[in-house]
């Protein structure tokens, strides 16, 4: 679902960036993305301590972050497509192409 949103936003003001809060090396996470057939960009714990985000304490965790990446939301649990889609406007996103 995450790879249809990602789909879905290209060229827009949003974009889909997944996580991986466990210790690994960057190579080792693009190897996990890549045998779970993630077509988005994967960060790592030390690049998302960079951000300044913490590991959530339940997952999966959903963070929409402002363009200065502040948190503006965080939502718990499994969301769909239509759930982040109306969380976006919710947060008056425009989704305009670029």
């Amino acid at each position: 679902m995450l790879n249809a949103l990602n789909a879905r936003f290209a060229g827009s003001n949003v974009s889909v960036v997944g996580i991986n809060f466990e210790e690994d090396p960057r190579d080792q996470t693009l190897e996990i993305a890549a045998e779970l057939e993630i077509e988005f960009p994967v960060l790592t714990k030390q690049q998302v301590i960079e951000l300044g985000l913490r590991p959530p304490d339940v997952l999966p965790t959903t963070y929409i972050l402002s363009p200065t990446n502040e948190v503006v939301a965080k939502l718990i649990g499994m969301q769909t497509e239509q759930q982040l889609h109306d969380q976006l406007q919710i947060l008056g996103v425009p989704l305009t192409k670029h």
